[in-house]
């Protein structure tokens, strides 16, 4: 694989050949092009590309690749993206990052709260007992928070149908 021909698609954002040259990276597994792809991944502020180089690097296959596209979805440049990144990283082992998955499955949109429960539920690693106990409030904290609003809008909405007049 020509790595200097991956950089220059990079680089002019031609994503028809940066899509064809990630595919021949992503299915011969070239993990010489991490480092280069880490660096765009990092660098690009286009969403798409993004996604694509978190796709490729995800079927690269290397543990080291997790904690840069962690840091990507904790980025505030993707919010509103992070659903492909989230989806990149259902091969890997994510419990170190339980903290961060738990915040995006609280705070994220659909596709973001459904990814992040993928990688939690697929967790079978050791979580260092602060980052579970803290998960651990954070979640019982948000359902207090719902069934609060439940309440309210569940009177809110009685006290109108209150209102309607048969």
């Amino acid at each position: 694989m020509d790595l200097k021909l991956l950089k220059k698609s990079l680089e002019t954002d031609d994503l028809k050949e940066v899509e064809h040259l990630l595919d021949v990276v992503g299915t011969k597994q070239v993990k010489e092009a991490i480092p280069l792809l880490l660096e765009f991944l990092k660098r690009t502020n286009n969403h798409q590309l993004r996604n694509q180089i978190a796709l490729c690097l995800s079927d690269i296959g290397c543990d080291e690749v997790v904690k840069p596209i962690i840091d990507m979805i904790n980025n505030p440049k993707t919010l509103g993206n992070r659903g492909t990144l989230l989806y990149s990283l259902e091969p890997f082992e994510c419990s170190e990052h339980l903290d961060s998955l738990v915040h995006h499955l609280i705070t994220g949109n659909f596709e973001v709260q459904a990814e992040a429960f993928q990688l939690i539920q697929a967790m079978k690693g050791r979580i260092p007992n602060e980052m579970l106990v803290k998960s651990i409030e954070a979640l019982k904290d948000e359902l207090s928070e719902l069934e609060r609003k439940h309440n309210v809008l569940s009177e809110t909405l009685e006290r109108l149908y209150s209102f309607k007049q048969i």
